[in-house]
C-alpha cells in the first residue's frame, strides 16, 4: 500500500483515567513526540488532512476537544445490562467468578 492509503493509530496515555492527565508522561515531550511523528508521517505521504500549526495547537485542540468533557467510561458504554441478565447471557459466569 502508499502510505497515503495506510491508516495508523497514535495512542494518547491517559492514566488516572478522567482526571485531567491526558498526555502526560514523566520525563517525556508527549505532545512534541505526537507532533514530530505526524511532521514526519505527512512528509513521508501519510494523508494528515489537520495538522495543527505547531505543538501548542495540537496539545489545545487534544484537551480542548468536547469529548474530554465527558467521562471515557460514558461514552463507551453500548450497554446496560444487570447482572441477572449477564449471568444468564453468560453461562460460564460462575467459572469466571470463581477464577476472579
Amino acid at each position: 500500500k502508499k502510505n497515503a492509503d495506510k491508516k495508523v493509530c497514535i495512542c494518547l496515555f491517559q492514566f488516572p483515567p478522567d482526571k485531567g492527565n491526558v498526555g502526560t508522561a514523566a520525563y517525556l515531550d508527549v505532545f512534541g513526540s505526537i507532533y514530530a511523528v505526524m511532521e514526519k508521517m505527512k512528509a513521508d505521504g501519510y494523508t494528515i488532512d489537520d495538522l495543527p500549526a505547531d505543538i501548542e495547537a495540537l496539545q489545545k485542540s487534544i484537551l480542548e476537544d468536547p469529548l474530554q468533557q465527558f467521562s471515557m467510561a460514558d461514552l463507551n458504554v453500548e450497554y446496560r445490562m444487570s447482572v441477572d441478565e449477564y449471568e444468564r447471557l453468560c453461562p460460564y459466569a460462575e467459572d469466571l467468578r470463581e477464577n476472579w
